[in-house]
């Protein structure tokens, strides 16, 4: 497999070389608008293998997902669709029915969230790759918020966050008190479900807006462990939009403006507001070259 990735690897290092010439060359020059058109022509290559080789990850994520589920006894609904992707997975705890959360001795039983565009899965953990089913609901019938400051913040509510389904597979409404192994998570958890009531977060955690956020820059290659998350190659340049407390940024890579979470401990900020402007200006100057060919393209 890493045989047939090579070919995709070095042009994507064909690009990261055009960027760098068209930095080097001199405005409104022959060279520049020579750069200019190798780099539309290579970034235009980049996009279409990256949108054909994500369909294809998308749909054997799908597959692989439709053969590790058991309905049991619920009525099976399809999985596998050109429309949908995964989002999100992972293991929660869900608190135990009958328990409150002024019970000191609730219990926790472990479920297994698939967030997808569209849907939401709970399931159990049977085995190492089964699932049994246990309810499901549209995405723009899940609601999220996290529990109240005092009755979150410690103990074995630390962690914790409420998720509604408005209307179940049994067209019911049902609440459940979920939590997270670690703050960081909640955090990712109810940010995949914005909520209105909520728009700006939580205390614990830092939002920029696009115009004041801070950059950093990759120092150590990350390889992104779930959906959600930003793969980073040494050197890449990212926008950080949040902030949480316990390690993990949500950011915008400035080469193809791609969103996602990152470790702390795999970049550096750029403190050095010169450096910061510069990355600025440069990733506007190519932006604005490539949008020029493009439109020159266009017209042709």
């Amino acid at each position: 497999m890493s045989f047939l990735l090579l070919p995709f690897q070095r042009i994507t290092r064909i690009k990261m070389l055009v960027e760098n010439i068209l930095k080097r060359t001199k405005e409104g020059t022959k060279e520049e608008q020579t750069a200019s058109k190798a780099l539309a022509s290579v970034s235009k290559i980049i996009d279409e293998c990256n949108t054909q080789v994500g369909k294809m990850r998308q749909m054997e994520e799908l597959i692989y997902i439709h053969q590790s589920l058991e309905f049991d006894k619920l009525r099976a609904i399809p999985i596998i669709s050109q429309t949908r992707y995964l989002e999100k997975k992972g293991e929660l705890q869900e608190m135990a029915k009958g328990a409150t959360i002024f019970n000191m001795r609730m219990k926790f039983n472990p479920v297994y969230l698939f967030l997808f565009n569209d849907l939401l899965i709970i399931t159990a953990k049977k085995g190492a790759d089964r699932f049994v089913v246990l309810d499901h609901a549209h995405r723009s019938l899940v609601q999220v918020q996290p529990l109240d400051e005092g009755a979150g913040s410690s103990g074995p509510y630390e962690h914790c966050f409420n998720l509604t389904l408005l209307e179940n597979h049994q067209g019911r409404t049902v609440e459940k008190l979920l939590k997270s192994p670690s703050q960081s998570d909640m955090h990712r958890w109810v940010a995949a479900f914005p909520n209105p009531t909520h728009p700006d977060g939580e205390d614990n955690e830092v939002i920029y807006e696009d115009w004041d956020c801070p950059q950093v820059q990759c120092v150590e290659q990350y390889v992104a462990q779930q959906t959600d998350e930003l793969t980073l190659e040494p050197t890449e340049i990212v926008n950080v939009i949040r902030k949480t407390n316990e390690g993990m940024y949500q950011g915008i890579r400035l080469s193809d403006g791609q969103k996602g979470w990152f470790p702390v401990g795999n970049v550096i900020e750029i403190t050095n507001e010169h450096v910061r402007r510069r990355n600025l200006r440069e990733r506007y100057r190519v932006l604005q070259a490539a949008s020029r060919v493009t439109k020159t393209n266009t017209i042709n």
